[in-house]
């Protein structure tokens, strides 16, 4: 157990970013000629009905990338949709001092990070794995530390998230200057096509409202509060305060039940792990969880950045 409280994410000494990793399109199962495009790109067979088919990746897309895609056939369907928010040290921080802060870093958002609540994800999976093949450390027992790759959701599900420390792009070693600490969100085509995010097609990318949409997928927690209920006795105020502190101390915020009111299509598997889940966590009821301004702030504008970037025409 640790012996102190998260620590406070520094996002002052940070710089904060936010892209679109990759998206992964389709035009019918055909491939097509391409035009040229700023971003890594590659075709990728694609499960079909006997035949084999393609989908198209493209990595790091911008704008003009998107609009030639588009104009060189019919607007194709987006299949995948991995968006990224990156928190970096300023340029001030140098060797050692860069690398601790990148832990510090680390260690914050992993006992705050919380993309949860009502997500079209599968409720069954949460955790810290160290490694691949490695068992999954439920994130209500111990706070992760840096190296663990936190997961919420399973991949094969409509949506999944993660936080890591990124050392590696596309296969290869980064340089240490370019390490960073990311929260990613991934979507498949069920998930963007979904009310909530109408991503049907490439062409909605263009001007699409990311601020608006994905900032709450990439919440930061400053700590958790009380909650005043009518009737309370100040004696049990007490206790359940007390059993925050230890909580939050223990595991941040994964140590706090999520909300019971669940997506009606939640299998009964996924509901049985959240039951096993939330005898580990304070109840839901019983707290609040409040923001840290400061970090989704940057995180927002960072997300703003990114529409402005994706505009039509710009």
């Amino acid at each position: 157990m640790f012996d102190t409280n998260p620590p406070a994410v520094p996002i002052s000494d940070l710089r904060v970013t936010a892209k679109i990793d990759f998206v992964t399109v389709s035009y019918g199962g055909l491939k097509i000629p391409l035009p040229d495009l700023s971003g890594t790109h590659h075709w990728i067979p694609s499960k079909g009905y006997g035949l084999r088919t393609w989908e198209l990746t493209i990595h790091d897309p911008t704008s003009h990338d998107i609009q030639a895609l588009k104009e060189v056939d019919a607007d194709p369907l987006i299949m995948k949709l991995e968006v990224a928010v990156d928190l970096l040290p300023l340029p001030i921080f140098k060797g050692e001092a860069r690398q601790q802060l990148l832990d510090k870093t680390f260690q914050a958002v992993a006992a705050r990070f919380r993309p949860e609540d009502k997500a079209l994800w599968a409720y069954g999976m949460r955790g810290a794995v160290a490694g691949a093949s490695q068992p999954i450390m439920p994130l209500e027992r111990k706070r992760a530390v840096t190296g663990h790759q936190l997961i919420y959701g399973h991949r094969s599900a409509g949506m999944q998230a993660k936080l890591y420390l990124k050392t590696r792009d596309q296969n290869l070693d980064l340089p240490n200057d370019e390490h960073l600490v990311r929260m990613e969100l991934n979507m498949r085509r069920l998930a963007c096509m979904d009310d909530q995010f109408g991503l049907r097609n490439l062409s909605d990318l263009l001007g699409y409202r990311y601020r608006h949409q994905f900032t709450k997928h990439f919440r930061i927690i400053a700590h958790p509060e009380v909650r005043q209920l009518r009737g309370l006795q100040e004696v049990d105020n007490v206790k359940r305060e007390r059993a925050m502190l230890r909580a939050w101390k223990r595991a941040g915020v994964a140590k706090f039940a999520i909300s019971t009111d669940l997506p009606a299509d939640t299998s009964l598997s996924a509901i049985k792990a959240l039951k096993v889940r939330q005898k580990a966590q304070q109840p839901f009821a019983h707290y609040k969880l409040m923001r840290d301004k400061d970090a989704n702030a940057k995180i927002g504008s960072a997300l703003m950045n990114l529409e402005r970037r994706m505009k039509r025409g710009l």
